[in-house]
């Protein structure tokens, strides 16, 4: 197993400290390790900011910390004491959630003094906990258009279906030393090796770290070095710029641990979050090592609407040795799209907006009303005004409870990185995640940082959940996506699921799923040096998929 490839500090990398200074002044913030994306506890949180339980929740910027959830779990704690809090939906949904949250989160809930401590857990400058988890899977793959009998597997850092039987295990290991440091390791084991994907994307370890990060904590500046995973966007089924769908990067981090709010008569403007990384890609590419610099700011104006712009920018690579960090990327920032000569950068950025829109009689009949999100991108900068020539879109609606006293929710999300070549005059094409000057593009070992749909595709998600009791949720997920959609042949999918979970004590937890696919012209990943994806005319891959999962937390 390799070890992990971390970057190199010099020092330019002083240079990103600067953002510190719009965070200094933000008050004091324990160190807190992050949550790992899907971790049960994100969706939870979400569905209580949806129905207006937490006041000024920043959620759209993930990962965040333990510290950060369990402030907004005591918020709602807080809301649920007040009269303006319905007795119906305290008792159908707010209560089971909180009580699973409360009893995750109570270690920090007793440091903020919103639960009663257990003896001897709360203050202690050394604190540990852990999560180990144990997946069997069996999994039916087409073999149209896929000889080696793989297929990706949407938002899982670069992992596969394959055919055949195997079995997942990780354990996830974090303590955190006083109010500063913060350590999280989590290694992985893969009884099929397929399912990290072979040929093109070259990763074929049983073994590997998925996530090993060590995180310093000072005056709400949270300072960052190691592997893990990021998600940059409202989005629930993908992002357009950044999620968890390639393999974990090696990268560095600076930000604000929690949100915060500027000095003096600016205190009244809202609430701001700022993220930032910088990591190196991989070598088998056009452009070796390239270098990718993101930067989000999360704005919170008021408690029902959350905005954000993010920006990655992907420069250097031993192909562009007269670039370096960061004179090439305040360049980018300076200067107007692809105005940096025969060296040029490959840019994206994003704008981005959730909003909860309140109960409101025939007009909002859901008793906790709606929420609606969204994101528009732009290959390279905005190019033209208001719709860029290589925009990309991603909408969603999230009802937290569909009727009175019942516990079912309802999401429906559309993604779109082919909307900007049907909706201009310009009719550009392969833009989103490809590049002319680095020509493996927006992508890490064969996959796109962002939405696993990938370039020129569309998405339909549709997903319900019910709790039939507090510790029992049905889901179902409906889903149809096409992909390539300029090419020649293009693939289309259409997907159905369904997922049972059941949290058989506070500790344990025991999720069994299945998913049946079918697919017509299928994709293949042939190539990563520069990429390239191929669809195979005529053939159709009918896919079934079924995983177990055991989770046991403390």
């Amino acid at each position: 197993m390799k070890g992990i490839r971390l970057i190199k500090l010099r020092k330019q990398w002083l240079t990103i400290c600067l953002l510190g200074c719009f965070v200094l002044f933000a008050g004091h913030a324990q160190a807190s390790v992050n949550l790992p994306l899907h971790h049960w506890t994100y969706e939870a949180i979400d569905r209580l900011v949806a129905m207006g339980l937490v006041d000024d929740g920043m959620t759209v910027t993930k990962p965040y910390s333990r510290k950060q959830a369990a402030r907004y779990v005591a918020r709602a704690l807080d809301h649920l004491d007040s009269s303006e809090a319905s007795m119906e939906n305290r008792q159908a949904l707010a209560d089971p959630l909180l009580e699973r949250l409360v009893g995750e989160f109570r270690p920090e809930l007793a440091d903020l003094g919103a639960v009663s401590s257990t003896p001897g857990a709360s203050g202690s400058w050394f604190r540990y906990g852990g999560r180990a988890q144990l997946e069997v899977d069996a999994f039916s793959v087409g073999h149209g258009g896929s000889g080696l009998g793989v297929r990706f597997r949407e938002n899982r850092g670069g992992e596969y279906y394959a055919n055949g039987e195997q079995v997942q295990s990780d354990f996830r290991g974090w303590f955190e030393i006083g109010d500063h440091i913060s350590i999280v390791a989590q290694p992985k084991y893969i009884t099929n090796p397929h399912v990290l994907g072979q040929g093109a994307t070259n990763n074929v370890h049983n073994a590997y770290m998925r996530e090993l990060n060590f995180k310093l904590s000072a005056a709400n500046i949270a300072f960052e070095i190691g592997r893990g995973t990021q998600w940059w966007g409202p989005g629930y089924r993908g992002s357009l710029l950044l999620t968890d769908q390639a393999f974990p990067t090696d990268m560095v981090k600076l930000g604000s641990e929690e949100p915060f709010r500027l000095p003096w008569a600016l205190r009244d403007l809202g609430e701001w979050k700022i993220n930032s990384f910088l990591t190196q890609l991989e070598r088998d590419r056009d452009s070796p090592r390239a270098k990718v610099f993101g930067l989000r700011v999360g704005y919170l104006p008021t408690s029902w609407l959350e905005l954000g712009i993010a920006r990655l920018t992907q420069f250097d690579g031993r192909a562009f040795p007269s670039q370096s960090f960061p004179k090439t990327v305040f360049k980018a920032y300076g200067n107007a799209p692809n105005a940096l000569g025969a060296n040029d950068v490959n840019e994206q950025v994003m704008i981005d907006f959730k909003a909860r829109i309140p109960h409101a009689d025939y007009l909002i009949p859901f008793p906790s009303g709606m929420q609606i999100y969204g994101e528009i991108g732009s290959e390279d900068k905005w190019s033209k005004f208001p719709l860029s020539t290589t925009a990309a879109v991603l909408g969603g609606i999230y009802i937290p409870q569909l009727f009175s006293g019942d516990s079912m929710d309802l999401r429906f999300e559309y993604a779109d990185t082919d909307w900007g070549r049907r909706m201009t005059g310009d009719r550009h094409s392969a833009g989103w995640y490809n590049n002319a000057t680095y020509v493996s593009g927006m992508r890490y070992r064969g996959q796109p940082l962002g939405h696993w749909v990938g370039t020129d595709g569309i998405d339909y998600f549709l997903r319900a959940t019910r709790h039939f009791r507090d510790d029992l949720q049905l889901g179902v997920t409906w889903d149809h996506s096409l992909r390539g959609r300029n090419n020649p042949v293009s693939e289309k999918k259409q997907e159905v699921g369904m997922d049972v979970t059941w949290w058989m004590t506070k500790q344990l937890q025991l999720t069994v799923a299945y998913t049946y696919q079918h697919i017509e012209n299928p994709g293949q990943i042939t190539g990563i040096n520069p990429f390239q994806e191929t669809f195979q005319s005529g053939l159709v891959s009918n896919n079934n998929f079924i995983w177990t999962n055991l989770a046991f937390e403390f």
